[in-house]
């Protein structure tokens, strides 16, 4: 009796075993559109233009929304993946396309109205298209009109347009130039841009690899000696120009604890002549605020041939073989469509071709395609823990206040 039991338990224990491995080895049915490092604005105007693409094309779709906190490698399922990943350029990106299915490609013709910055963008595999850029964006410097209009500059080309500047504006303003340098992710991605753009694009590729040399076991101070601290080192010439200009109180000495929100308040109160922000943190200022200032890229000596501006790069990353799937970001690359995500999330489309909401819009477009595809920020090169970044941005602080 007992054995019959054995067996019995046996024969049922396989029936489980059997049946469990085909619902997980069977790829769902369901479509889903998951985000991975999506801010609320740009998410949601993502979402609303999906929504409709999915009613007008009769197919259901649900989402997902992966922590951002988190590497995406460690919350992607084994199988079951999401039809479509929205995420950026760096570790979201990479992380994605390194997890496609072997059997999705996606057609080349659907990119063609891409700026050639954009075409440079697309990541393929074995000659398969599998991830597309639909949207970007830039870090800017935004200058208040009013002040460049009553000094004697004429122009904010270079960063030594910008340091006359500010040293006029010190003669009435405490601190010129302000950002939000409490937050670790724009602080690393402003020190990259801003090397890229006193030593060129190789700077900033140096600072990057040093990253992802260190990405395994990553100890902020070793990083921060190999990116600031030697004459050659990628970041060098960034603090040095950065410490002078905070030792001359051109920058506001608490500006490594301001946040977005204070920034704002800094230029509403017309406190700050100079600021510099992510064009889609500019969307979220009052119009009343921002439209005081004039946003340029950010400015250097070398041509506009030699740069590489920093930004997002938003990507669509099929990740499994599906007809909705390929519909669906088919539809995301096409006129109308291009137009409508650039009015719900205020970042620029990628079509050369299709109009724009604004003036930020089409110069940011206008910026990328005359150079190449943007550079992912140094926050985004690699997967850094919350705790990580922190600890590396107070380095990079602690160089430039000391």
């Amino acid at each position: 009796m007992k054995k019959k039991i054995v067996i019995v338990a046996a024969i049922a224990l396989a029936v489980v075993l059997i049946v469990g491995g085909v619902l997980l080895f069977t790829p769902s049915k369901n479509f889903t559109v998951a985000f991975y490092k999506i801010d609320d604005k740009q998410r949601q105007g993502i979402t609303d233009v999906i929504n409709k693409i999915a009613e007008d094309s009769k197919f259901s779709i649900s989402y997902i929304q992966y922590d951002s906190e988190k590497s995406l490698n460690s919350q992607l399922p084994l199988t079951k993946k999401p039809s479509v990943l929205i995420t950026t350029a760096g570790h979201g990106a990479e992380s994605a396309v390194s997890k496609v299915s072997k059997k999705v490609s996606i057609p080349s013709e659907i990119t063609q109205g891409m700026t050639s910055s954009m075409r440079s963008a697309l990541k393929s595999v074995d000659n398969r298209i599998i991830a597309v850029p639909f949207l970007s964006s830039h870090l800017e410097i935004d200058v208040d009109l009013t002040e460049f209009r009553n000094s004697t500059i004429t122009q904010i080309n270079t960063w030594n347009d910008v340091e006359k500047f500010m040293r006029e504006q010190k003669r009435k303003k405490d601190s010129p130039m302000i950002f939000a340098g409490g937050n670790p992710d724009f602080l690393l991605d402003f020190a990259g841009a801003f090397a890229e753009s006193l030593d060129g694009v190789s700077s900033y590729q140096a600072a990057a690899k040093i990253l992802k040399q260190n990405e395994n076991s990553f100890n902020a101070v070793k990083v921060a000696v190999a990116l600031c601290d030697e004459p050659d080192s990628p970041l060098a010439t960034t603090i040095k120009q950065l410490k002078s200009w905070y030792r001359l109180g051109f920058i506001h000495p608490g500006v490594f604890s301001l946040q977005k929100n204070d920034v704002e308040a800094f230029a509403s109160s017309r406190l700050a002549s100079i600021l510099s922000m992510s064009l889609e943190t500019h969307r979220d200022f009052a119009q009343n605020t921002i439209s005081r200032y004039s946003s340029v890229y950010f400015p250097s000596e070398h041509g506009a041939n030699s740069r590489i501006f920093t930004g997002k790069t938003y990507y669509a990353v099929q990740m499994a073989k599906s007809e909705s799937a390929q519909k669906l970001i088919s539809a995301l690359l096409s006129t109308e469509i291009q137009e409508t995500l650039s009015r719900a999330t205020g970042v620029a489309p990628v079509l050369a071709q299709c109009r724009t909401p604004d003036k930020q819009a089409d110069d940011a477009r206008y910026w990328i395609a005359a150079t190449t595809a943007p550079l992912a920020g140094l926050s985004n090169e690699i997967y850094l823990s919350k705790a990580d970044k922190s600890a590396l941005a107070a380095e990079i602080a602690a160089r430039i206040r000391n």
